[in-house]
């Protein structure tokens, strides 16, 4: 009775143990060996996701999808996905969610795309999901650019081929006879032509080497001039320009200035300006209203000096109040 008692407590250790393990491996199996945080994401096809898919951070497992539910959104059904990851795990604000496979024959999974971001997701907070890219999709429209442009681009380039080798070939039967011909002609005169090429190249190539020398020989007198001296008078030259530029700069800076002082006096100044030019423009005219008398009566004053001038002339003692000399010819 003791040893069946002993036996039963045995079978039944064992037993919750092997319940035990077998728990302790499926949650671990799950993710779910410690507590947890949940988020979610939103996306318009879900092939091959379920529940218990796993959550991977940047190929790292970090949890497992826990729901797949559908819902109505602006029409349309989208299906959310929820998720429980590590307690404690930090995603940036940034990062993305998409639903795939590692290789051709990995299972689906929930795979995070780190972001970088300074700032973490809160708890229950969505992640930016990115859809699936669907293998079939893709090589099936691979295959249809393949077969527009086959249909579209090949073809006419075949048919435009298949035309162009048809008129070669019409050209070469009909008037192939001739340009061989031609060609044969035309090598016949370039064989007999061709001492006096060869002469005109030899009297090409003298020129040539006259030039060459020709060239050398200006080399040389351009060397001869460019000499210590000629380059330290150049120099003189151009800092001697250089001086006259900076002192032309300055004095159109200077006739700047003179010339903004001259517009600011004309117009600080401007009524007294206007006034003189009306007073020269009044004195203008009586000048030229008068002028003729003016005229007149300098001539007569030209002609009185000159008689008083003849007069002195021939008795200087008309200025101390003498008489005339006496007029011998009279006699």
């Amino acid at each position: 009775m003791r040893s069946n008692k002993i036996n039963y407590l045995v079978v039944g250790t064992f037993v919750l143990l092997t319940i035990g393990g077998l728990v302790v491996s499926i949650a671990w199996l799950l993710g779910q060996t410690g507590p947890v945080e949940s988020y979610h994401a939103i996306y318009r096809n879900v092939t091959g996701v379920k529940f218990g898919s796993q959550v991977f951070y940047e190929g790292y497992p970090i949890g497992q999808i826990t729901e797949v539910v559908p819902e109505e959104r602006d029409g349309r059904m989208v299906f959310r996905i929820d998720f429980d990851v590590t307690q404690g795990w930090r995603i940036p604000n940034d990062s993305v969610a998409e639903v795939g496979a590692s290789s051709l024959l990995s299972a689906i999974s929930l795979n995070i795309s780190a972001g970088q971001s300074q700032t973490a997701l809160k708890p229950g907070d969505p992640i930016t999901a990115i859809e699936a890219s669907n293998l079939f999709d893709v090589v099936e429209g691979v295959a249809g650019k393949f077969a527009n442009m086959a249909e579209e681009d090949i073809k006419p380039l075949l048919a435009n081929l298949t035309r162009g080798g048809g008129v070669l070939a019409d050209l070469l039967e009909n008037d192939g006879a001739a340009i061989f011909e031609q060609a044969r002609t035309l090598i016949e005169i370039l064989s007999t032509r061709a001492p006096v090429i060869v002469d005109q190249f030899g009297l090409f190539a003298g020129d040539l080497e006259d030039l060459g020398e020709s060239l050398s020989r200006s080399s040389a007198q351009i060397n001869a001039l460019v000499t210590d001296e000629n380059r330290e008078m150049l120099e003189g030259v151009l800092a001697n320009l250089d001086e006259a530029s900076a002192t032309l700069d300055n004095l159109m800076v200077e006739g700047n200035i003179m010339i903004g002082t001259a517009n600011e006096i004309m117009e600080n100044n401007g009524e007294d300006v206007e006034q003189a030019v009306s007073d020269l423009q009044h004195t203008a005219a009586t000048l030229a209203r008068h002028v003729d008398s003016i005229n007149f009566h300098l001539d007569g004053t030209a002609r009185n000096m000159y008689e008083f001038s003849r007069q002195i002339r021939q008795n200087p003692g008309l200025l101390l109040g003498g008489t005339p000399p006496v007029d011998n010819a009279s006699e």
